[in-house]
This record gives C-alpha cells, structure tokens and sequence, in this order.
C-alpha cells in the first residue's frame, strides 16, 4: 500500500513539474495508464497532500469548470528521476563504453561518473577487459598528456584555432600546425581527434596520444570553420582518408547475409544477385585501412573495381608472403 503511494505520488510530481497544468482527471488517467490500476480522485488528492506535506508547493488554477494543478517552477528542479527498463540497459552500455577513456586526461572525472551510474544501474554486464582488442586491431598503451586532453576538450567545447605540435606514425620529426579541433573519435582503441586543416582546407584525423604540445594561436584571424559531420565520414574508412575513388566488391554467396546485414561504410549499397551472391558498392578513399580489410576478407570476397585498389590489395599479400 506504501509502495503504490510512493509511485502515485512520484508520478504526480513528475507530470506537475513538467512546466503543464494538469486537471485531477488527467492525472487520474496517466496514473490508471502507467501503474495499470484503477485510481481514484480521492487517492490523488490524498497523494497531493502528502507530496505538499514533504514541503513541495502545489499550485491551483483555475480552468473553466476544472481546476489545473502545477509545481511552481522555482520548485521543478526537485523532479525524481524516473528510468526505465530500457534506460537502465542503455546505462549498462554507457558504462561499458566508458571504458575507452581510460589512461586520458578525463580519467578521474570518468570514474567518477562511473560510480554515480552504478548506483543508478547497480552491476557488471561487460567484461572488464576487451578480448577483441586485445587480438586484433590491438591495444594501444601510450598515456594521452593530460594537458594535451584538456586543451583539446577545451576547444571542441569552446572552439577556436590551436597551434598544435604532433608526430606522425612515419615522421621522423614532430611538426607544428595550426588546426581547429572539431570531435573526439573512439576508434579500434585509441582515442583519435578530427581537426580542421585551414592550409590544406581538408579535415585531418590525429591520434591524440601523438600529440606533444597544443596551444591556443591567438595570432589567427581567420574565420572558424563549421564542423560537417557527413562530409567527414564520408571523405573515410574508419579513420584513414585518401583518394575517394567508386569501390565494387562482389561477395561469395556464403557471406552474403553476413555482409548484407552490417554497415561498413555509410555510402554502402548492396544488390542481391541471383546466384546468391551479394554486389557491395561504396565511395570510399583507397587507404591502408581500407586495404586491410579487404585482405582480411579475401577468402570471401573479389574486387571488381578499381584496378588501383586491386594492385594495392596484390601488393600488401605479396609483403606478407
């Protein structure tokens, strides 16, 4: 009996403090609907005096023949939070995926999130270790500096250019450049940055743990470009640019469903032939990434096009043998 008091009287003050006016019918209504029992006026009243009893104000008004009850707005921050079923299995991911931040500058601050999200969503449903990275594509170990991480936050949420000095995978020496950081990627373990190139005027994708030193280049006039999400991606195989070029695959018939049903790239398009076998087209830059993934699924698949793609795919098995 307690216990269907407290969940009337949540509901209520959820509904009351949603910014409407609710008539005692309405909320009669929205509480027989989500308890998925009969409700009375007088228990509402009831629930209304104890909800003002634990010194939340409940206001009248006046509606023709109704009154509308509401909680003042001074007063809607006391809301409860209400999860769902659904919300607590999307707090079990979230904390799963929290996972990716570790060893960065928001290290503390995650852990910290971490344990106000346990006490929402109580539990362990993710291996605390990735066996998949832990294989393939590997995972990378190297500390992101914490000032670094800082800067780089800091100028996706405020944003602006930034000097920034940074070593590349094949470059014997760092170089500095000026960039406007645009997003944070999570990409096969590692925590990658999109930035804004104004000299190349092409997004650049860097590898945050790459980079040595950033500071903010108050000396830069120029206008700040706006972030385009679409034309990011698209100009990509995972985080890896190069020359865009129409890519045919065509798939044995075995993995037809497999291929069919995953999103590889978001300019995909797939044609069921007749023999079963499955035609993947997609408008994506030749890069080693790429490349990589195409040998991985050699045993399943042939390259219709381009010729250029095939010679690189060649190339990279004859290394390996």
């Amino acid at each position: 009996m307690i216990a269907s008091q407290i969940v009337r009287c949540m509901r209520i003050l959820t509904l009351l403090s949603s910014g409407r006016k609710h008539s005692s019918r309405e909320l009669q209504q929205d509480l027989a609907a989500k308890t998925d029992r009969e409700v009375t006026i007088r228990q509402i009243q009831r629930d209304m005096r104890a909800i003002e009893q634990a010194g939340v104000p409940i206001m009248q008004e006046r509606s023709g023949r109704e009154q509308r009850w509401y909680v003042p707005a001074s007063y809607r921050s006391l809301q409860p939070l209400a999860i769902s079923d659904n919300e607590v299995l999307a707090l079990h991911l979230l904390k799963g995926a929290l996972g990716a931040f570790r060893n960065t500058r928001v290290h503390n601050d995650v852990e910290r999130l971490q344990r106000k999200l346990e006490r929402m969503a109580p539990g362990t449903v993710f291996l605390q270790e990735d066996l998949v990275t832990d294989v393939s594509p590997g995972r990378y170990a190297t500390a992101i500096d914490d000032a670094v991480m800082e800067r780089i936050v800091f100028a996706i949420t405020d944003p602006h250019w930034d000097r920034v000095t940074y070593r590349s995978l094949h470059g014997s020496t760092a170089k500095t450049f000026v960039v406007s950081f645009c997003r944070l990627i999570n990409h096969a373990g590692r925590l990658y940055v999109a930035a804004w190139h104004p000299t190349y005027k092409q997004y650049i994708t860097l590898a945050a743990d790459r980079i040595d030193h950033v500071e903010r280049a108050s000396d830069i006039t120029m206008p700040l470009h706006e972030f385009n999400e679409e034309r990011y991606i698209s100009g990509r195989f995972g985080v890896y640019d190069g020359a865009v070029c129409n890519v045919h695959l065509r798939i044995d018939a075995s993995a037809a469903d497999f291929f069919a049903s995953r999103m590889w790239h978001p300019s995909q398009k797939t044609t069921l032939r007749r023999d079963g076998k499955l035609d993947l087209r997609l408008t994506a830059p030749l890069s080693p990434e790429l490349v990589s993934w195409i040998v991985s699924w050699a045993d399943v698949l042939d390259i219709i096009s381009p010729k250029k793609l095939k010679e690189a795919c060649r190339d990279k098995v004859k290394r390996m043998q």
